[in-house]
């Protein structure tokens, strides 16, 4: 059977690295957890009238934004072996074929949980730390008409 769609992403640490963000910021809701760190700071700097703790409230969205880049470069680096591998992604009525130089992979639709759209990418997330990146570049319009369509039967 031909594939309706189909479309390439190269796997590269600045792929990655927008992928991590996006599970961080938009599946994880990271950003709920800065605030909730800065509210607490701030309550105990009115609390004890010291300036400190404000400081330091101002300071956690850096020290988390440090810290993410960090484990980002490290799990990638220890990683080699998906380093630069082109994913293969053809789209069929029901499933996702993944095939690459590690292996193929089928990923039902009902298996996608959320779809997420950036200005560069899609990304289809399957849990709360997997899901497929795809680079808006590389797809036909077709194909991203698809994704949107997608994007929106799993926002419901």
């Amino acid at each position: 059977m031909e594939p309706l769609f189909q479309t390439e992403t190269e796997y590269t640490y600045d792929e990655y690295k927008k992928y991590n963000h996006e599970i961080l910021y938009k599946v994880r809701r990271v950003s709920r957890t800065i605030l909730i760190m800065e509210l607490i700071l701030l309550a105990v700097a009115y609390m004890a009238k010291d300036l400190t703790y404000v400081v330091a409230a101002l300071c956690v969205p850096l020290i988390f934004s440090i810290v993410f880049f960090i484990k980002a470069k490290s799990t990638y680096k220890k990683n080699p072996d998906i380093h630069n591998v082109i994913f293969t992604y053809k789209f069929y009525p029901n499933y996702i074929e993944q095939e690459s130089t590690l292996g193929n992979a089928v990923v039902y639709n009902s298996q996608i949980q959320k779809v997420l759209e950036t200005k560069t990418n899609f990304y289809l997330i399957t849990g709360s730390d997997s899901g497929l990146i795809l680079v808006k570049r590389n797809c036909s319009s077709e194909l991203l008409q698809y994704l949107e369509e997608l994007k929106a039967e799993k926002a419901n």
